[in-house]
């Protein structure tokens, strides 16, 4: 049975490769440099007038769909379930720092309480000093 099947795979192969070899519109080779020559510029004006339809049609037709598939399936398939993994983390990890950062907030503020008026005295005191600098300089 295995070599029957064997036999009727290659026989039918060797068919169907017939069948390519049969074609009649193969393009020949120039003979001549003129030939060569012709044959480019033909394909350059074909390519100049043809080649922006082919890859807008390719793109629209082929490019595009496959990637929006590759981007749902990615979406449906890894996106949501990531997102549903790490949203209830993250939510809980945020409500256990909120309240740590709103303490030292707290802290922060009482710091700056207790050194603005130092601050300020040096800001002063940094502004007479330039303000005398000018006065020497203008003498």
């Amino acid at each position: 049975m295995k070599k029957q099947l064997l036999t009727l795979f290659i026989l039918f192969n060797l068919v169907l490769s017939g069948f390519c070899f049969a074609q009649d519109d193969i393009i020949k080779a120039p003979e001549t440099f003129e030939e060569a020559q012709q044959m480019g510029e033909q394909a350059l004006e074909i390519g100049k007038r043809d080649l922006p339809g082919i890859i807008k049609e390719l793109w629209y037709g082929k490019v595009l769909p496959m990637w929006q598939k590759m981007y749902d399936w990615t979406y449906i398939n890894v996106w949501v379930k990531v997102k549903n993994f790490l949203v209830p983390r993250v939510e809980k990890e945020i409500e256990v720092r909120k309240e740590i950062i709103e303490q030292e907030f707290e802290q922060e503020k009482q710091e700056v309480k207790k050194e603005l008026p130092g601050f300020l005295d040096r800001l002063w005191q940094f502004i007479g000093d330039v303000i005398h600098k000018i006065k020497l300089l203008w003498k």
